[in-house]
């Protein structure tokens, strides 16, 4: 059972998995897919965690310095996930793109007496 704090660091941070197998023994190319493929999911936390604190900041309720703290600290960490994201892709390239397949057109049946 994983505690509290492992389970939220592996929830925010692309870096925390990276850390933990199979991806601690693999090659810095297969490290890099995994960061192309996966920091966006990251990033998109990280920029609702900020956007909500920054808003809640922004109502006249809130006023505490340290809700606008978290919530710009979030907007980068979203930021540096992104950043992260787009260097791992200039290294290995984008991702492969599978070939289109032929579909069966549902209108067209060959023993259709129209």
């Amino acid at each position: 059972m994983r505690t509290l704090f492992e389970r939220t660091a592996a929830y925010l941070f692309a870096s925390w998995h990276l850390r933990q197998l199979p991806l601690c023994e693999a090659s810095a190319d297969e490290r890099a897919r995994w960061v192309r493929d996966h920091a966006g999911q990251f990033a998109g936390r990280w920029f609702a965690i900020g956007a909500g604190f920054w808003l809640l900041f922004m109502t006249p309720f809130v006023r505490l310095a340290l809700v606008a703290f978290i919530g710009l600290f979030g907007l980068t960490m979203g930021i540096w996930h992104i950043v992260w994201q787009i260097v791992a892709q200039k290294r290995v390239g984008p991702p492969t793109i599978d070939p289109p397949v032929d579909f069966d057109d549902p209108n067209d049946h060959p023993n259709d007496s129209r």
